[in-house]
């Protein structure tokens, strides 16, 4: 008999226990929904259907479309988007490439790339992430594919740096389930510097002027000549 007592009081005593847990799970819930208002059914890509991106920025926005979704998102709310984040990628990699130009043109020392980068397009006002080793062989490759007089590098040098440049964005774009449209090196490096230092140009400009000068020397000598009676100087 007492030991059908002591089981009896053991089972109450859970289940009160189970009780008090659903209680307390209850009423925060209600706490949430009394603070934030009632919740759609579904993740937070449902909830941030509204807003760009589903309101991810940085961090959280790279690792939604290259498939690591951050709490609350499913790897599948990166499906439509993929193709709207196309264009923020590419202005994110000409932005980076263009920097490293600039700041080798200015004479600066290569640095890290900021992370995230304000990207600002037509539509979108994002702060876009992408992983520091690309970011920065993107960046380098600006930097390295000019002197700090802006002459466009040519030869093997530059077929270098192309060659790392492409490999990276291809690399990037597929990190998204992306295509490239064409090589991005086609898209942002410029044409080899051909043209010649300007101090050569004044050279050839001299030697016309020396050679204008004979001319006319030559024209006021016959002029001379025939004035004298077509006597010929010396």
């Amino acid at each position: 008999m007492e030991k059908l007592l002591l089981l009896a009081v053991v089972v109450g005593a859970a289940a009160i226990v189970i009780l008090m847990i659903y209680l307390i799970a209850r009423v925060e819930k209600v706490e949430t929904i009394a603070i934030n208002g009632p919740q759609p059914k579904g993740s937070l890509a449902m909830i941030n259907a509204d807003k760009p991106f589903f309101g991810l920025n940085g961090v959280d926005l790279w690792e939604l479309l290259s498939g690591t979704p951050p709490p609350g998102y499913a790897t599948a709310d990166a499906m439509p988007l993929q193709p709207k984040y196309e264009h923020i990628l590419y202005k994110h990699i000409e932005t980076l490439f263009k920097t490293g130009m600039a700041d080798k043109k200015a004479g600066k020392t290569p640095e890290q790339p900021e992370s995230p980068m304000q990207i600002s397009t037509l539509r979108e006002n994002v702060q876009a992430f992408m992983p520091s080793q690309y970011a920065s062989v993107i960046y380098e490759s600006g930097f390295e594919i000019v002197t700090e007089e802006g002459m466009v590098k040519d030869g093997d040098a530059r077929l270098d740096i192309i060659d790392a440049l492409d490999r990276t964005c291809e690399a990037l774009f597929s990190k998204i389930n992306l295509e490239p449209k064409g090589l991005m090196s086609s898209r942002l490096v410029p044409e080899p510097t051909t043209s010649k230092p300007n101090n050569e140009s004044i050279e050839v400009d001299d030697d016309n002027e020396d050679t204008s000068d004979d001319d006319n020397l030559s024209e006021e000598t016959a002029k001379l000549e025939e004035n004298l009676g077509g006597e010929k100087l010396d």
